[in-house]
């Protein structure tokens, strides 16, 4: 007997071609024409999330100049002091952090970036981007916590402000669980009703773009049905190949 369960669900939303792209040439022209002649286009990103080629499409296309918030974070002997009492020495148990973004980042070093983007055109890119000017577009550029994990597993990211890619992906999970995606969270909360434009970054060679008064306005859409997520199961602590 042929299931009818979908193991897909989608919700169709309502939107224009003009609010939407898809490919980095795509998005970085219709940034382009959405900034004008205005300054700062910043791009916030998910820890995690990879934005390269499309600060690269855009840096070609025009005379903005690139600044990366990662170079305002604290050194990681600090972020390591910060977030040992939330990830702890325990291989799965830790708290759930109430750190807020800013508290990774060097307060000098954030202050001369800010001066910097105070002058000239710029693009500003990285988790923490919009601490360092509000952005005259706001871009935020989101994925999936599923995705991030893979990246994890294939030792292709990093923690927020660490260097640790080659670490074991387990406790990369765990430190993002209790601490990054946390703050992140909170932050991306703040900037909500601001988003000039969402990307989904899931693959980082074919990302996707909506405005984000069409993002807000699904949302509303989604929230009046009955919706459900894609299904998975995914080995853990308690059953499976976790470490």
């Amino acid at each position: 007997m042929k299931s009818n369960y979908d193991k897909f669900p989608t919700i169709q939303i309502s939107t224009s071609p003009a609010d939407v792209a898809r490919g980095v040439d795509a998005i970085a022209e219709t940034i382009l024409r959405a900034i004008g002649d205005r300054r700062v286009i910043v791009i916030e990103t998910y820890p995690g999330a990879d934005v390269h080629l499309i600060v690269e499409a855009i840096q070609q296309r025009s005379d903005f100049t690139i600044i990366d918030a990662a170079k305002c974070f604290k050194t990681q002997d600090e972020i390591l002091r910060l977030t040992q009492d939330d990830v702890t020495d325990d291989p799965v148990f830790g708290r759930i952090t109430q750190l807020q973004l800013l508290d990774f980042f060097d307060a000098s070093k954030l202050a001369q970036m800010r001066r910097e983007a105070a002058s000239e055109r710029h693009i500003i890119f990285g988790c923490g981007a919009s601490l360092i000017h509000p952005g005259d577009l706001l871009v935020y550029a989101d994925m999936a916590r599923w995705e991030l994990q893979m990246r994890m597993r294939r030792n292709e990211v990093d923690n927020l402000g660490l260097s640790n890619k080659q670490e074991r992906w387990s406790l990369q999970y765990k430190r993002a669980y209790f601490v990054d995606w946390r703050a992140a969270d909170r932050h991306k909360r703040e900037l909500y009703d601001r988003i000039d434009v969402l990307l989904d970054t899931n693959t980082p060679t074919d990302p996707k773009m909506i405005r984000g008064a069409q993002f807000r306005a699904a949302l509303k859409q989604t929230t009046t049905r009955p919706f459900r997520v894609v299904p998975f199961f995914d080995p853990a602590p308690w059953g499976g190949q976790w470490m």
